[in-house]
């Protein structure tokens, strides 16, 4: 596959963010977890092609995400819907919920992700930060969407890798 294709296949992926969701997953062949998101972005920072992924401090990924130093995040097609819907409504702390949703893991460079999966970003923390109350200047996107006070930790990764199957 061509470099302008796998970048066409990326920016199609992210942008089906906010619809099909993507799964994060943070760990090593012995122990990791994975998560559905459905928010995130590409970017160009620091000289660097970026990724950027958000994940609840109360979320089991997000002991996973504060320990190692890479992550995947990977794209499905609508047949693996149910699968998603799976991994973003059970937590890995008291359930296989890889099996139960039926994916197969895959390892590359020793960052886990799918065999399932379309496309794999592979990516390597950069910077985090904690959002906090004040940091909102439009109001409403802190009632709407943190009305437990969960503030999300955003994670800026540099792109080390994609991969991509048709």
């Amino acid at each position: 596959m061509s470099s302008a294709m796998i970048e066409d296949a990326v920016a199609q992926a992210f942008r089906s963010l906010g619809h099909e969701g993507a799964l994060l997953t943070v760990g090593n062949e012995t122990k990791f977890n994975t998560m559905t998101i459905g928010w995130g972005a590409l970017g160009f920072i620091w000289g660097r092609n970026t990724v950027t992924v958000l994940v609840r401090p109360t979320r089991y990924t997000h002991e996973f995400i504060e320990k190692f130093p890479s992550f995947t995040v990977s794209f499905y097609r609508s047949e693996h819907h149910k699968a998603l819907s799976i991994l973003g409504s059970r937590s890995g702390r008291d359930t296989d919920k890889v099996a139960l949703a039926g994916l197969t893991p895959a390892f590359i460079d020793g960052v886990v992700t799918f065999k399932e999966a379309y496309l794999t970003v592979v990516a390597k923390k950069l910077w985090r930060t904690q959002l906090q109350p004040g940091d909102f200047i439009d109001p409403t996107i802190d009632g709407a969407f943190y009305p437990k006070k969960d503030y999300h930790t955003i994670y800026q990764a540099e792109v080390m890798k994609i991969t991509a199957q048709v």
